[in-house]
């Protein structure tokens, strides 16, 4: 993530100066990729949102095969409100790439639900979960070899997938797949907090706060000491 992080003085001037030297070489070379890239994460770090994704169409197009490229387009137009284009280069930036991201996956979420169109999302999340179990099949057949394995992709937490999911369907409105969806991590999870956590939202949400309210108690046991504040800033609300 490279949006929405405060500055100081000091890093924005720190920011300012390594722009100034990567628009020197693009004066000089217009193409440079990586000048182009440098440029574009440095003004999207100074909130230069719609330089950057200007520069990173660009970019785009000498590098089409760069998930990076894309997913970064993706978290600017995001934070531009173009939630079509977002999801747009979301999805390319899954398409070219070799592993499921979930950076790229809670994007093109979170872009499909704020242009109003959870059903996509849903449809998105489901395909994204058979291609995650494929991919934690192959990477379960490589660990007999250490070297093959530092070139295996992280794989991605199900359970972060699963949570993606269960938000989407709510966002659908269909509250009983959500919370069908938290009720198998739950099963499958059952020391793990962030279960009982979006289940607890989820019934609070939608009216059923004595439920809820038993689902954040678990949550808060569960939780590392790291994540209780995170439980009960969700129960309070």
């Amino acid at each position: 993530m490279v949006v929405n992080k405060k500055l100081t003085e000091e890093e924005k001037a720190t920011l300012e100066n390594r722009l100034k030297q990567y628009e020197s070489t693009l004066s000089i070379s217009p193409k440079d990729p990586v000048a182009l890239e440098g440029t574009a994460v440095t003004l999207a770090e100074l909130g230069e949102y719609t330089r950057a994704a200007s520069l990173l169409q660009d970019l785009a197009n000498e590098k089409q095969n760069d998930p990076d490229v894309y997913r970064l387009l993706g978290e600017i137009k995001y934070e531009l409100n173009d939630y079509e284009g977002s999801a747009g280069a979301y999805r390319m930036s899954a398409k070219v790439s070799k592993s499921t991201n979930f950076e790229v996956l809670r994007g093109l979420t979170n872009a499909l639900l704020a242009s109003k169109k959870p059903d996509e999302a849903v449809k998105f999340l489901l395909a994204s979960r058979e291609r995650l179990t494929s991919e934690r099949s192959s990477a379960a057949g490589a660990k007999a070899d250490d070297a093959q394995m530092k070139d295996q992709p992280e794989v991605v937490d199900p359970i972060q997938v699963d949570l993606l999911l269960g938000k989407a369907y709510s966002d659908w409105g269909h509250i009983s797949d959500a919370a069908s969806v938290y009720d198998q991590i739950i099963s499958s999870h059952p020391n793990d907090f962030r279960g009982y956590l979006a289940k607890g939202v989820l019934l609070k949400e939608n009216g059923n706060p004595g439920d809820a309210e038993r689902m954040f108690i678990q949550a808060r046991f569960f939780a590392p000491d790291k994540a209780k504040a995170l439980v009960d800033r969700y129960a309070r609300k």
